[in-house]
């Protein structure tokens, strides 16, 4: 960890005030500490003394929100579309393997842009195992079938990072495997056995946003490793030496590379994106355990047993059961700050309540991973008692092979479930779900 000293002489130099100002301009700023919390929100920056106190408060990185905002010291969960005035495209790209696989996965993203006519996309390096991408919402027009594009967040973005991932995957598993000699041996250097052969197993690429989403700003630290987030000229020749903060300083001297500086036009980019995400909304949705996809916010009297029991506070079991938290709520359509009011009053009631800069670290995750809660009967529910199955979770789970997210659909529709199962009989007097496989039985018994 780099002392307090330290740190004060890097962000005092008038060079990387300068720089991360600039970054900060119509945006809100975070503040975090060493131990992954956050200062106060909402904030800006406007001065290089700005940037000073806060670090001798304690603050050793800032973060910037992806959004754009007109006023945003005046930012309340009430007024995000009017004062949102737009948003910039941040690519996050993460390796569980390593700096090397995440450069794999930086070339395809800036080459993929490069064919939509978007020249030098900012690339910083996160500052640990990642680099994120920038293309700035000026690239972009300003309407979009009628609607404004700044009111369209995170909908775009989201379709935008899909239909990336969508357009590399193929070639990033492709390289992936060549990296590491193999399929064999690119699994072993994970570690562990994915359950599907995706690339985004190994390198994951950020598909989600929410409203006041962060990232970390250019010529700021990581604390994790204590490397600068710095901008990165050629990904090729980049190395993580280069942003070792003594090095990060000299190499300011000589001119910084622009991460909000890419040029020409992402038009045809934002069109082709959403062309694909209207033909496969038209397609039909393969069933899936993990895809459920609910309107509105689920309340809680709608929760099965597990959640509302580990919602009434736990001895054991409190980590895990952040986890299964996080990601249950998330997928009942609640939103991030519900979420996170959520977590922290329910570890209010846990004996003893889990430290404060584990919850934050664990909402941080979340939000940038996507995940379902455990199936049903899963140890992270029977081994701290609340597996306690009602009589919907028995009907729900009769195999075993359900998930407490599936439980409100069972509360609120069970007469159109049923009506599904019964709806085709046979005169010999058997029960088919579907008109085909009613078909198929006269053909091959009548």
């Amino acid at each position: 960890m780099l002392s307090r000293p330290q740190l004060v002489e890097y962000y005092s130099d008038e060079r990387i005030a300068k720089l991360i100002l600039e970054g900060a301009k119509n945006r809100e700023v975070a503040g975090a500490f060493w131990d992954g919390s956050y200062d106060k929100r909402p904030n800006i920056l406007q001065y290089p003394t700005d940037i000073v106190q806060m670090v001798r408060k304690g603050v050793t990185s800032f973060h910037l929100s992806v959004e754009h905002w007109s006023n945003p010291m005046a930012i309340t969960s009430e007024n995000y579309e009017k004062l949102r005035t737009g948003w910039d495209m941040i690519i996050d790209i993460d390796s569980k393997l390593g700096v090397d696989e995440s450069k794999i996965a930086a070339k395809l993203i800036v080459k993929l842009l490069g064919k939509y006519g978007i020249r030098q996309p900012g690339v910083k390096f996160s500052g640990r195992r990642g680099f994120h991408i920038c293309v700035p919402f000026g690239l972009f027009p300003k309407e979009i079938d009628y609607k404004p594009l700044a009111k369209m967040y995170p909908d775009a973005l989201r379709i935008l990072a899909s239909f990336i991932r969508y357009k590399i995957r193929k070639k990033l598993l492709d390289e992936l495997i060549k990296s590491k000699g193999g399929v064999g041996h690119l699994v072993e250097a994970l570690g562990e056995a994915p359950g599907k052969l995706s690339p985004f197993h190994f390198v994951e690429i950020e598909k989600g946003w929410g409203n006041r989403h962060m990232f970390r700003a250019p010529y700021s630290f990581n604390e994790k490793t204590w490397l600068v987030s710095v901008p990165v000229p050629h990904i090729n020749s980049f190395s993580p030496k280069d942003a070792e903060f003594g090095n990060v300083l000299s190499s300011v001297k000589s001119g910084a590379p622009d991460f909000f500086g890419a040029k020409g036009d992402a038009t045809d980019l934002l069109t082709d994106a959403m062309d694909w995400f209207a033909v496969r909304k038209k397609e039909p949705v393969k069933t899936e355990k993990k895809i459920i996809i609910l309107e509105n916010k689920i309340p809680e009297e709608m929760f099965p047993p597990c959640i509302k029991l580990i919602l009434d506070g736990l001895g054991d079991g409190k980590k895990r059961s952040v986890y299964t938290l996080t990601n249950f709520l998330r997928l009942m359509n609640w939103t991030p700050e519900e979420i996170e009011r959520k977590v922290f009053e329910w570890n209010t009631k846990n004996s003893p309540p889990l430290p404060s800069s584990f919850i934050i670290s664990q909402l941080r995750w979340s939000q940038r991973n996507e995940r379902t809660p455990n199936n049903c009967f899963d140890d992270r529910y029977t081994s701290i008692g609340v597996c306690r199955p009602d009589e919907t979770c028995k009907k729900m789970n009769a195999r075993k092979t359900s998930n407490p997210i599936a439980y409100p659909l069972r509360k609120m529709k069970p007469k159109k479930r049923t009506a599904k199962m019964r709806g085709f009989s046979c005169l010999c007097g058997k029960e088919f779900p579907t008109e085909r496989s009613l078909a198929l039985h006269k053909g091959k018994m009548h």
